[in-house]
């Protein structure tokens, strides 16, 4: 075994019996299956996004609308796989998380099947129109928290009743499949969910994933100061590694005040920007390089730690989306979420290069970005292009990618040590 340092080596420790623990080890095997999926979706998404729409990076810089291309075709279609495939991501591994727990209990593929179906089926009982409900009218479901933003709910959800439906089994003769014994267990699944559902939208105007977010996001409505910026970091990095992969909303204030650096840049000469440090100027454009967690850095790391195949063939899939600052497919492919190896770099990384930046830009050693910027722009060039071409702005960036690189590499290579269980 090489030598390795003795947090490295707590770390391996921690991720092997992390993934051999049944809980996790039925989350892991459910991020394997739906990974193809991620990463269609987010392929199609990237290029609608970037390609395909007038805000796009590529659309602006290599004159895609002028292309003898049927544009308006296109956009439907990569939209339509996008929200075919990304928009059940929760559905998806609700079911997944469900099927597995229950997999090792009963060798029935029916029972396995229905403690999947029974996830999915609970996991719609939160996603309902309350006033549909609440006024008799015909029921209106909601896809809230079907898609990626209810990753987290999804698992939760899966590992609800799948504990739950295991816990019932382990108490039932699995010798064979008993018909009386799968409706007793389903009926009473799906009637206390639906209770649970009920409860929930009689009592709350939102639905979860809102209700969750707004808990965590409080405090940082508007950040101006440097704790304030650390946090809302901190909180976005931690939400997207327990699974809630939609972007923490910044509030109407981060957006008035983008507004009103725009307009001073434009109205006046000189770059005398009213409110140089927002969540915009310095988190959006310095940290979230391949989204958030400095991903991009990260895929730098693996393909320099020399990975094993598995490992490389999900950082070539993963690239092209990455480089548009889609983080999702290298998220669920290595995985990132629920590591507990990669959490470190994946809090720190955004860390360090929100110090650097907000020192930087207070200091006025590089501008604040001022312009907005198109969709799917590479992570090194935001800073660049949003300053008008500062190139003191992007030795920064490039600094910064440079630096979290460096705090990635050693717990990627701690991470393919656990992977091999050594």
């Amino acid at each position: 075994m090489t030598q390795t340092s003795p947090l490295g080596k707590y770390l391996i420790g921690l991720e092997i019996r992390w993934h051999h623990s049944r809980q996790m080890n039925a989350i892991y095997r459910s991020l394997k299956l739906v990974f193809p999926v991620i990463l269609l979706g987010s392929l199609a998404d990237f290029f609608d996004s970037a390609w395909l729409q007038k805000t796009g990076y590529y659309y602006q810089t290599l004159g895609v609308g002028h292309w003898d291309w049927p544009l308006k075709v296109l956009r439907a279609y990569f939209r339509l796989v996008s929200a075919g495939t990304l928009g059940f991501a929760a559905i998806l591994l609700a079911f997944a998380v469900s099927f597995y727990l229950v997999a090792a209990v009963t060798p029935h593929t029916t029972d396995r099947l229905i403690a999947g179906m029974t996830a999915v089926i609970s996991l719609k009982f939160f996603n309902v129109n309350r006033a549909s409900v609440l006024t008799l009218k015909p029921v209106q479901w909601l896809s809230t928290n079907l898609g990626i933003q209810g990753v987290c709910i999804g698992i939760l959800m899966g590992l609800l009743v799948g504990n739950g439906y295991r816990w019932w089994l382990q108490r039932q003769s699995t010798v064979e499949e008993n018909l009386p014994r799968t409706l007793s267990i389903t009926s009473g699944w799906l009637l206390v969910m639906a209770a649970l559902g009920l409860l929930w939208i009689s009592t709350q105007t939102v639905g979860l994933n809102v209700a969750f977010a707004s808990i965590v996001r409080w405090p940082f409505k508007l950040p101006h100061f440097i704790l304030g910026l650390l946090g809302f970091s901190t909180l976005s990095s931690l939400l997207q590694w327990l699974g809630a992969l939609g972007p923490l909303t910044t509030g109407s204030g981060q957006t008035i005040e983008t507004a009103q650096n725009l307009a001073a840049v434009l109205n006046h000469s000189g770059w005398q920007l009213p409110h140089p440090v927002t969540l915009h100027t310095i988190v959006s454009v310095y940290t979230t390089m391949g989204g958030t967690g400095m991903v991009l850095a990260l895929l730098l790391a693996i393909f320099l730690s020399k990975p094993d195949p598995l490992q490389r063939r999900v950082g070539w899939l993963s690239a092209l989306p990455t480089l548009g600052n889609l983080n999702t497919p290298l998220l669920v492919g290595l995985p990132v979420m629920f590591s507990p190896t990669l959490a470190v770099p994946f809090l720190l990384a955004p860390l360090a290069c929100t110090l650097i930046s907000w020192a930087c830009v207070r200091l006025q050693l590089v501008p604040a970005v001022a312009y907005p910027l198109a969709n799917g722009t590479p992570g090194p060039l935001i800073a660049y292009l949003g300053t008008g071409g500062s190139w003191a702005a992007l030795i920064l960036a490039i600094i910064n990618l440079v630096i979290s690189t460096a705090i990635y590499y050693p717990f990627v290579k701690w991470f393919q040590l656990a992977q091999r269980g050594e």
